[in-house]
């Protein structure tokens, strides 16, 4: 998919809006946030846990669970997205949210040796996503992990086809990796891949308005961008028209998500075996 990501401060706003109708809308996200928890090894047991890109706390919630005596930090660049994070968790003193931007080169937790840090399903809205995650990866302590579900080619691919046909033009998406991604990331920073497997999800509306809602629902616009220009009514029409054509026999509109779960340790030793 093709495209450009939205400037920083578009993002945090369209993010900070959509906070407290995102769980309503982010059935995938939670689902792939579930699968990332269940592929962590068994018998590990992190002290100091990193959720980059933790919106309102879908995975920090399942880590917390999944291991009760550590410590999590959440970072997000929407200030709503932390606010209803630190609301969900105030009396949990192992927990702490702040408003950062993961790809800044001064943030305080690239301090830490850090035992596991995690990424689900906001990877895509970095500017570097590969470099980002490498730099973090180089960050953990001997024997920490890194564990991310990551976005990939084939994620929304109705929407794109759906504009394609009604605008005649590239759809103005972001840049989604391939496949590759998480073995390249594992080999450049250094890790040693325990899991890299791809799961497709594909949830239902019930109808091409509904589809285009759900984006809407989860804050993934790009109203604000530098360049953003609205579909004037005539080009939204079509769009839903096209969209409508890719129905299924029951009249349903899927959202195709594609996802990469990677999991990778930084080894012990000085050399990985990938």
């Amino acid at each position: 998919m093709t495209g450009v990501v939205p400037d920083k401060r578009a993002i945090a706003r369209n993010f900070s809006k959509a906070a407290r109708r995102y769980d309503a809308w982010a059935a995938p996200q939670t689902r792939f946030a579930a699968g990332l928890a269940g592929r962590l090894p068994d018998g590990f047991e992190p002290a100091h846990i990193v959720d980059m890109g933790c919106g309102t706390g879908i995975l920090s919630g399942l880590l917390m669970k999944q291991y009760p005596k550590a410590h999590l930090t959440g970072l997000d660049l929407a200030d709503g997205m932390i606010a209803v994070c630190r609301a969900r968790w105030r009396r949990e003193p192992r927990a702490r949210f702040q408003v950062a931007d993961c790809e800044a080169k001064d943030i305080p937790s690239f301090k830490w040796n850090m035992d596991l840090v995690a990424c689900s399903c906001s990877a895509h809205w970095f500017a570097d996503a590969e470099t980002t995650l490498a730099r973090w990866a180089k960050a953990l302590a001997p024997g920490g992990i890194l564990a991310c579900a990551l976005l990939i080619r084939g994620s929304f691919c109705e929407l794109e086809a759906a504009y394609r046909e009604a605008t005649r033009r590239p759809f103005p998406g972001l840049r989604l990796p391939d496949a590759g991604i998480g073995r390249r990331l594992a080999r450049s920073a250094g890790l040693r891949v325990m899991v890299c497997e791809t799961k497709r999800l594909a949830p239902s509306h019930s109808s091409a308005i509904e589809a285009l809602r759900y984006f809407r629902g989860i804050g993934a616009i790009f109203q604000g961008r530098p360049g953003y220009a609205p579909l004037s009514p005539e080009l939204t029409r079509r769009l839903l028209a096209c969209y409508e054509r890719m129905a299924d026999e029951r009249g349903d509109m899927a959202v195709t998500h594609t996802a990469q779960y990677l999991v990778a340790e930084k080894p012990r030793c000085q050399t990985a075996c990938l």
